[in-house]
């Protein structure tokens, strides 16, 4: 995953509720099997393999932090495992559009729960950091604006 959108999570899970953090999952999810078959399609198969694994690693975090006291566990699961199944098969054969089924559980789910986070009061999951509004780094010959919420336009200078 390239640095800005590492940083970009970074920052959004430290604000993040527990239903937003779901959401971030599949976000990243979806980013790293754009990036594997991008990889794929140059074809740097370390890259592949490596975004594909990570996925693979996000989606079997899924799948632990299930609560089965909740019937749509079941069905959650279900989908989790055929997505770890597919994620590993186009990673190990090789064959990179049996990712777009992935994709499109992962896309619909993604919607349901972004509706769900709107509704979630309950406040970032991680209480020891501070709330961040928005915030400027400085890099060699540029200036970058974080920010928390990508629903809003950037704020601040631009540089």
């Amino acid at each position: 995953m390239k640095k800005e959108f590492i940083q970009d999570f970074s920052m959004r899970v430290t604000q993040a509720s527990r239903s937003e953090l779901v959401v971030i999952m599949y976000e990243i999810i979806l980013r790293d099997m754009e990036y594997a078959k991008e990889a794929f399609a140059e074809g740097d198969m370390g890259t592949y393999e490596k975004e594909l694994t990570q996925a693979c690693r996000f989606v079997n975090e899924l799948m632990g932090a299930l609560d089965y006291s909740i019937g749509l566990s079941y069905q959650l699961m279900s989908l989790y495992i055929f997505a770890n199944k597919e994620l590993t098969t186009a990673k190990t054969q090789k064959q990179p559009e049996l990712l777009a089924g992935v994709a499109e559980v992962f896309e619909k789910l993604l919607v349901g729960y972004q509706k769900v986070s709107e509704e979630d009061t309950s406040g970032p999951v991680m209480k020891n950091t501070q709330q961040v509004y928005a915030g400027l780094t400085y890099g060699k010959g540029t200036l970058n604006e974080m920010y928390v919420n990508v629903n809003e336009a950037k704020r601040g200078y631009m540089a």
